[in-house]
């Protein structure tokens, strides 16, 4: 018995802990208002506050890159919001600059997914370093979008990213 209300106070507290907004972040009450607001937290100086960043995703997300190691082989890291944020504070001259390039947003009820492929830049005038491909896979709970994965992997030149998730040519 002691053991089942111990998890339940866990449990409601983290639920809580995962609706607390930082002060200069507005709730994501649209997919659209999400994508913005994430941009808004995540592109820029590596020094910025991460108070957004955090509120935006879900207390138990997942964020999975897709890097090369030493030998060019791609490998998966996979981080939890806190150790997603701390690379950016263990590197704060990081400079991050991302554009999208295309993406689709499906949304389904209270779940979505958002595929869209970017461009990464030092600066935001400056010259294109990689480009991508990123999936986020959202749900809706108290009110608002929270991402509870986030999926990435850069382009590499012997496999660019495909041409129907480039930007139309009209």
């Amino acid at each position: 018995m002691l053991r089942c209300s111990i998890l339940s106070i866990a449990a409601a507290f983290m639920l809580c802990a995962s609706q607390v907004h930082a002060a200069d972040c507005k709730p994501a009450h649209t997919v659209q208002e999400f994508l913005q607001i994430w941009n808004d937290a995540v592109i820029g100086p590596g020094n910025r506050s991460h108070a957004c960043t955090l509120s935006l995703l879900t207390f138990d997300a997942r964020i999975t890159g897709i890097v090369p190691d030493k030998d060019a082989h791609a490998r998966r890291v996979i981080e939890n919001p806190r150790q997603f944020v701390a690379w950016y504070q263990q590197h704060p001259k990081e400079m991050f600059w991302e554009r999208t390039l295309h993406s689709t947003v499906d949304v389904y009820e209270g779940v979505a997914r958002v595929t869209r492929t970017y461009e990464v830049r030092d600066s935001a005038e400056g010259p294109v370093k990689a480009t991508g491909i990123e999936d986020f896979e959202l749900i809706f709970q108290v009110g608002e979008w929270k991402a509870f994965s986030m999926l990435w992997q850069d382009a590499i030149p012997s496999k660019p990213l495909p041409e129907g998730y480039l930007p139309s040519q009209h």
